[in-house]
């Protein structure tokens, strides 16, 4: 079922010239989550954060050539405030969580400074019942250090952070979105989704999203999804 209408029956918004202004004040904070898991949290992160969701739910989303359980949809490049927006994304985690982490390896270097940053926009929208064992267990990303802006009022769910305890097996008898401990995963730490929040955490600590509830299971997963726009900070 398509998210919306198809792309080529459907009116495409205009990018207006402040669609990614940033809030006039922003309080980074930095944070140790459940004692072993650094974040940089800032709320109130867009100025138009509910017509920038309006914007996002309006583009095509499709699946991407990994295991997502839910849809991409690019962002638009030729914004200049998203353009100001990344710019001040990147200096931010350089400048108040990269300097306070413990040092962190990428392809054998250790890294001092993120120079680039890709965004884009994502859905969450399988059904529990139709997740891949892949899909449904905690992973790390291609990625050292990740962001989101979560983009919903509803209840949607945030991130969980997990340390692995032990190999998870091939398959598992429960299914469903993991969202809590199991023997091979312990949860340890979480990100509440708060509308409009930005989260900064580190990729290679196991996490997934917090997914419950029955909108999940009823067409509200295609009609009002899980959305998030997604920062991949790159060297």
């Amino acid at each position: 079922m398509p998210l919306r209408r198809p792309a080529a029956t459907r009116p495409r918004m205009v990018v207006d010239a402040d669609l990614f202004a940033l809030s006039e004040e922003l309080a980074p904070r930095f944070e140790v989550l459940g004692g072993k898991v650094p974040a940089l949290i800032v709320d109130n992160f867009y100025a138009h954060p509910d017509a920038l969701r309006a914007f996002a739910l309006d583009q095509s989303f499709e699946a991407p050539p990994y295991p997502y359980p839910g849809r991409l949809a690019a962002a638009p490049e030729s914004s200049a405030s998203l353009r100001n927006a990344r710019r001040w994304v990147l200096e931010v985690a350089n400048r108040e969580f990269l300097s306070r982490v413990p040092p962190i390896e990428h392809s054998g270097r250790r890294l001092t400074a993120f120079s680039q940053l890709y965004t884009d926009f994502a859905v969450v929208d399988v059904h529990p019942d139709d997740l891949s064992h892949t899909q449904r267990i905690p992973h790390t990303d291609p990625v050292p250090v990740f962001g989101l802006v979560y983009l919903n009022h509803e209840a949607r769910g945030g991130t969980l952070f997990f340390e692995q305890k032990a190999q998870p097996p091939a398959t598992d008898k429960e299914g469903g979105y993991m969202t809590k401990s199991t023997a091979a995963f312990e949860l340890c730490a979480r990100i509440e989704a708060v509308f409009n929040r930005l989260a900064i955490y580190p990729g290679f600590v196991p996490h997934s999203g917090d997914i419950s509830g029955e909108w999940i299971r009823t067409d509200e997963r295609y009609s009002n999804p899980r959305l998030t726009q997604r920062f991949a900070f790159l060297p």
